[in-house]
């Protein structure tokens, strides 16, 4: 029964309470006819013209939407890939930004559960007092308002549910979710039946896991359940020569004219990008890409001064200042030279010509940019061999000495033809 009760009580003139008066007012029959209503509107709308199609149409991620050719990147999609062909529990365990969320849509829509349902929430986002009615569901009369709801676990069976930031979710749902997991049953809150589920659970944690077991926050028992197949995902700082591929992918995804080819970034600025360690990501590398395109309004290429000036928290002005003394060319080579940037990756995009440049060149002969490049690669070559020397053929102490990532060195290494192992020396 629906109603509403309304309660005024009476009292004397010496405050002294005399009774209560009640009105109540019954929705019974107007509840009826909107559940009626809706069921009718579910109905004709799954009738309509197109409605199917356009449900069945929604965009989801695949693994041909994972942009990157740097080596532990591959070797996760790999894993991903293997764990589509399984109905095995997935832990992904990378940094904010990453892309978890990518692969976990493309094992699910890989997998043979492709045609069921799939969902995700952020278990983080949720507070803790209703996290449990939406995963598990409600009972009538549960708690004060509490209807017969099925939670997300019915919603989704025969399909995957991806549990984000699994980490955040209280320790005594993490109990309940274990116990659904190992006996596939789920029971709604404040019922006492349970209900067999077929759902494929798909985990994600910002951490390491080991780091979450030593402070609590993870039980156990759970980890060894949720992590039957565990995939790390590389941070971006890890895979800086996948600047350039990502920056094309994004400029492309947000270019605001369609009709027209989308805005390229002069050398300069992928050097900028690249000397970046980005905390945020991908994610946050999508998002200053999109930032410096509408800074852009329609440019054909974005330079540092859209960097600095659509994100300036990120790239400061002062930090990228040009002196009266140094020419736009000189510009782009000197931050090409930076530490942290993948300068042969930026070498082989084709040069953006600066005007201001061409202007200079033509009223006094200057070298070439061609010039500049190849004594670039040769500065690049030069500090490789001395920091192999130095290390004794040790490329994890090489890079740590020329101040960038092992595997940047070993990109460049691979680029320029050297053989790190006659750094070694030969025994006697």
């Amino acid at each position: 029964m629906y109603s509403t009760c309304t309660i005024y009580p009476l009292y004397t003139k010496e405050k002294d309470l005399l009774g209560v008066v009640c009105y109540s007012i019954g929705y019974t029959d107007l509840a009826r006819h909107m559940e009626n209503v809706q069921h009718v509107i579910e109905v004709q709308g799954s009738k309509a013209p197109g409605r199917k199609k356009a449900v069945t149409a929604d965009k989801h991620y695949s693994f041909a939407s994972i942009v990157g050719m740097n080596q532990e990147l591959r070797k996760a999609v790999g894993m991903a890939e293997v764990a589509a062909t399984s109905s095995a529990s997935v832990m992904l365990i990378g940094e904010t930004g990453v892309g978890k969320e990518v692969f976990a849509q493309a094992i699910h829509y890989g997998s043979a559960r492709r045609g069921r349902p799939y969902t995700a929430i952020n278990c983080s986002a949720v507070p803790e007092p209703l996290l449990e009615g939406i995963l598990f569901g409600t009972s009538r009369g549960a708690f004060t308002g509490a209807l017969d709801k099925p939670g997300l676990f019915e919603t989704t069976n025969g399909g995957t549910f991806f549990l984000d930031e699994v980490d955040s979710m209280p320790i005594f749902l993490q109990s309940k979710l274990l116990r659904a997991l190992q006996e596939k049953k789920i029971r709604r809150v404040g019922d006492a039946l349970e209900k067999d589920i077929d759902v494929r659970i798909l985990c994600a944690v910002g951490k390491h896991p080991k780091e979450l077991l030593d402070t609590g926050v993870l039980r156990p028992d759970l980890y060894y359940r949720l992590g039957a197949i565990k995939i790390f995902l590389p941070p971006l700082k890890n895979r800086i020569d996948d600047i350039v591929l990502l920056s094309s992918h994004f400029l492309a995804k947000h270019n605001p004219n369609p009709l027209n080819p989308p805005p390229r970034l002069s050398e300069a600025a992928l050097a900028l990008l690249s000397s970046h360690s980005w905390p945020g990501n991908v994610r946050e590398l999508e998002h200053v890409l999109e930032a410096a395109i509408s800074v852009g309004q329609g440019v054909a290429v974005l330079d540092v001064e859209q960097l600095t000036k659509s994100c300036p928290d990120i790239f400061p002005p002062d930090a990228v200042a040009v002196t009266p003394d140094v020419g736009p060319v000189e510009i782009r080579a000197a931050a090409a030279l930076s530490v942290k940037a993948p300068a042969s990756v930026i070498a082989d995009v084709q040069a953006v010509p600066d005007a201001e440049a061409e202007q200079g060149a033509a009223e006094a002969p200057a070298p070439s940019s061609e010039n500049l490049l190849a004594s670039r690669k040769d500065m690049e070559m030069v500090a490789i061999l001395d920091a192999l020397g130095k290390a004794a053929g040790n490329k994890s102490l090489a890079s740590r000495l020329l101040g960038i990532s092992p595997q940047l060195l070993s990109y460049k290494i691979k680029k320029f033809g050297i053989n790190a192992k006659n750094f070694v020396p030969k025994q006697l």
